[in-house]
Parts: structure tokens; sequence; C-alpha cells
């Protein structure tokens, strides 16, 4: 059943990605601040995960302001995490994608289109590249989502701020959506302390959500 579950949600993501992919970057190319952008991934994001077998809980989901913008961090244990997050944040997010997904046809245009960040993994400049991508989603309004993982964890455990299992089993994924950590007067010199702050909530939730098993 894992295999055939496995089948049937490669095919479908792939289709679902197609359609969703010229709905977003017709409807952005047309009204780039129209809120059907965002309305379009979250159902692409529900499609995808419709034959997965996933549950999805979300947690915590009134603890951000709809309205604000954001700098969201999380581990990353699945492929389905991005979907997840579509779904279970309250505010509209955009992600960082690897710079070669933005010459895929359709995706790719939908990507530019939906103002997705591009990242260059093997380039120095990179990091100007996120910071510069981070303010102009911001200066959208909307939030962007980080992985400092920077690949998927193969047992859920927290790996080093810097996993592949490809048949889908289903089962149950758990979003905690944490209390928003201000950072209004932080300084270049408080992000060593800022990121081990966001690390220890993470490996706290992870903690307790481990207590939950059997």
């Amino acid at each position: 059943m894992a295999v055939l579950r496995s089948l049937v949600t490669y095919v479908n993501g792939v289709l679902v990605t197609l359609f969703a992919s010229i709905m977003a970057m017709f409807v952005a190319l047309v009204r780039p601040r129209s809120p059907w952008v965002d309305r379009i991934t979250r159902g692409w994001a529900r499609a995808c995960l419709w034959p997965s077998g996933v549950q999805l809980e979300v947690r915590g989901r009134e603890r951000p302001d709809p309205t604000g913008s954001y700098v969201v961090v999380s581990n990353h244990q699945s492929t389905f995490d991005i979907m997840s997050h579509f779904i279970a944040l309250p505010v509209p997010i955009r992600f960082l994608a690897k710079k070669e997904l933005f010459s895929t046809p359709f995706l790719g245009w939908a990507l530019k289109a939906m103002d997705m960040v591009p990242v260059d993994r093997g380039a120095r400049s990179s990091y100007r590249s996120v910071e510069e991508g981070a303010r102009r989603i911001a200066g959208l309004g909307k939030s962007i989502i980080v992985y400092p993982e920077g690949t998927r964890t193969v047992d859920g455990s927290l790996l080093a701020w810097k996993a592949r299992h490809k048949v889908i089993d289903g089962g149950p994924i758990i979003v905690v959506v944490g209390d928003p950590i201000p950072t209004e007067g932080l300084t270049e010199g408080d992000v060593d302390d800022l990121r081990d702050r966001v690390k220890q909530v993470i490996q706290h939730t992870l903690d307790e959500l481990a207590k939950e098993v059997p």
C-alpha cells in the first residue's frame, strides 16, 4: 500500500504542481498583489497532501498576527513540510528555493511571479541574496520561511544548523506555531544569541512532542 500510495502521490504532485503553477503565474502576472496567489498555493498544498495519507494537526495557529510579517524558522523532517506550512500558518509565506528550480518551465516561472527567493547554495553571495529577498518579502507584507538545517533529517532529530526516504508511509504531521520572538532593537551583534534562542525553542518543542509518543 505504501508503494501504491507513493506512486499516486508523486503523479498527483506533478499534475497539481503544473496546474497550480500555471494558475499562480497567470494571476501574479495580471495582478501581482492579488490574494488569490496565496489561495492557490494553499489549494496546491492541500491537493498535494490529499493522497499521501498525511493527517495534519496545527497547534498555536492563533499566536501570530495575521497582518504581520515574520521570518518563520522551522526544523525540516519531510518533503511535506512546505505544504504543511502553507496550510498551517495564518500568514502568507514565501520560501527559499534552489536557483536551478527557477529555470524549470512553468514551476520556475511561477516561483518568479510569486516572489520566491532564489538561493545558490554554492555561492558565498547567497547570504546577501537571501537577506535582500527577505527584505523584499517583508516590504510586500509577506513572511518568509527558512529551514536552517539545510536538508531533511532522517530520524526527526534536530540537525546542526547548517534524508532520503522515498516511500510515503502517511501518518500524522504536527505543526506547532510558537510565540513570535520580538527583534526590535536588536543589532547584528545579537544574531548569534537570537539564532541560539530560536534553536532552543525548536528543540524544546520537539522534546515535548516526543513525550507524547507511546
